[in-house]
């Protein structure tokens, strides 16, 4: 999964603001790291979609480009 920085982190994937912060974002022994576009995005699609979320942010396009705006 790719590798995100604290700024990508605080500005991007929102962390700590409730349900906006990005489902997406996941913290692995090396940080965080982005599920968009990995074999775990269906599964959190799913939690989406069933509502089974507290973080419900799809706040970019993934990697590579991370474009703001989806959300």
């Amino acid at each position: 999964m790719p590798a995100l920085s604290d700024e990508q982190v605080k500005k991007v994937c929102a962390l700590g603001n409730g349900e906006k912060t990005c489902s997406f974002l996941m913290l692995s022994p090396d940080g965080f790291e982005c599920a968009k576009k990995t074999a775990i995005e269906a599964m959190i699609n799913q939690r989406r979609d069933a509502g089974t979320m507290n973080a419900k942010g799809d706040n970019c396009s993934g990697p590579p480009n991370f474009a703001m705006g989806k959300d």
